[in-house]
């Protein structure tokens, strides 16, 4: 049955929970804000652009979480499969709940394996919660996913920041590297998150223990300046975060 137009403004409105943003426990707040945001959609950006220079048929995000990348790769890219894998479960509930048309899996990578080969594979900030034992056999099952020509795009913090309380390890370029070649070949590197102090003036900016920035052209203003000026890094020496491509080697 199809909706009236009224009702389907409604059902327009559940991009987000949006009823889940007051909050009244302890203090009233009617803001959210996610300290890694602008870093996070920055980085959505660039992954789509990368996908935009690959032919590719299907796609599967490792660790995908509650599944942002997936909805978007798949608004980028219509017809192709793409996938999520995650070993949690509540992650994944978010997922379906906010993208159900997603096709989500409840998978550990370790112990993983999959009736079909992608020809794509990301893996967006999730090695480094990988616990340093089992980070061989993980990248080994990775390329079992992939077809013999399949690509990996990978993105790991650098050794630079501090060890996030979640973490197991940071990389740098030679380590990371290490971690990949007995089953993947590197193609291409980039340095992302240029550690500079403007980085710690647009989150202040952005957000402070008086308010969240709420004015549409500076908010605009400042994710490009930051797009332009400090996604990127000119070398390893000042990076927060690396950007690996690289094909499965035969």
């Amino acid at each position: 049955m199809s909706m009236h137009p009224l009702q389907q403004a409604q059902e327009d409105e559940y991009e987000f929970p949006y009823h889940h943003i007051a909050q009244f426990k302890g203090c009233f707040s009617e803001c959210l804000y996610d300290t890694w945001g602008i870093n996070y959609v920055s980085t959505i950006e660039f992954l789509l652009n990368i996908l935009e220079t690959i032919e590719f048929a299907s796609l599967v995000d490792i660790g995908c979480g509650d599944g942002r990348l997936i909805k978007e790769i798949t608004f980028r890219f219509p017809n192709r499969r793409i996938v999520g894998i995650d070993y949690s479960n509540k992650a994944l509930s978010f997922a379906k709940a906010m993208y159900p048309q997603g096709e989500f899996y409840h998978a550990d990578i370790l112990h993983y394996r999959s009736g079909s080969a992608f020809e794509i594979a990301t893996l967006i900030e999730v090695f480094e919660h990988i616990d340093p034992r089992f980070q061989d056999t993980f990248i080994k099952n990775l390329s079992t996913l992939l077809t013999d020509s399949g690509t990996l795009l990978l993105t790991v913090p650098h050794e630079h920041t501090p060890l996030g309380y979640k973490h197991f390890r940071h990389f740098s370029f030679q380590s990371i590297s290490d971690c990949l070649k007995p089953y993947f070949k590197i193609v291409d590197c980039l340095f992302l998150e240029r550690l500079s102090p403007r980085k710690y003036i647009i989150d202040a900016i952005l957000v402070n223990r008086f308010f969240i920035l709420n004015h549409r052209w500076t908010k605009n203003f400042l994710y490009r300046y930051y797009k332009s000026n400090l996604f990127f890094s000119k070398s390893e020496r000042n990076c927060g975060r690396i950007f690996i491509k690289a094909t499965v080697s035969k």
